[in-house]
């Protein structure tokens, strides 16, 4: 049955779950045409919604950032905010968990050339309010004592970052928990991860 009557919210949505699959698949953005196949509608209608392949990247991108955005609120408002600490491993938490339930928005964004995803303001607000949060956290960390008076925060953060996306990376080729076989790959994530913010991060006990 045609869906070209469907509403264009509908139709948005449905095109971006699908190129996102094509994406995860194949590695390559789908033509227009291909992904007006797959959802049986005119091709015109798509590009009505988002004008060009490169238009639709941006907003794949776009929809991983928000889900990643969501993670974080949803999993820092269960931690008690008076702990910065516990606060800052509650965002590894949950950028692992963003990564392990939505594994193609992962690898999308990390294959995204950074000049495309520093263009984009949407993109860089997600991102930024995320590393302002890394930072105000890890100042109040600092101010109670529980972090090294010349740890130098951003280069902290660009740290975690990386070390955290190494290890995802590995989590979702499955090959990580046969380094830590009491473990499976999620828990193995969030167990080395917790690691890096005790030690690497040099989180003294209160």
């Amino acid at each position: 049955m045609s869906q070209y009557g469907r509403q264009g919210r509908t139709l948005y949505a449905d095109a971006l779950n699908t190129a996102t699959d094509i994406v995860a698949e194949t590695g390559q953005m789908p033509q227009m045409a291909e992904l007006a196949d797959k959802l049986d509608v005119p091709e015109n209608s798509l590009c009505g919604i988002f004008g060009s392949e490169q238009q639709l990247l941006v907003a794949i991108a776009e929809n991983a950032m928000m889900l990643l955005h969501d993670q974080c609120v949803r999993t820092i408002v269960k931690v008690n905010d008076q702990d910065p600490v516990a606060q800052f491993q509650a965002l590894s938490d949950a950028y692992i968990e963003w990564a392990y339930n939505h594994p193609r928005e992962f690898r999308i964004i990390g294959s995204m050339p950074a000049e495309d995803f520093q263009h984009n303001d949407k993109l860089m607000r997600y991102e930024q309010s995320i590393h302002e949060l890394m930072l105000r956290l890890l100042m109040r960390a600092k101010s109670m004592g529980k972090l090294s008076q010349d740890e130098n925060l951003p280069l902290l953060i660009a740290a975690a970052h990386s070390f955290a996306y190494g290890l995802v990376s590995k989590m979702l080729l499955g090959d990580l928990a046969r380094w830590a076989p009491e473990h499976d790959e999620l828990t193995a994530a969030r167990a080395a991860m917790h690691m890096f913010t005790s030690r690497v991060l040099c989180i003294q006990s209160a």
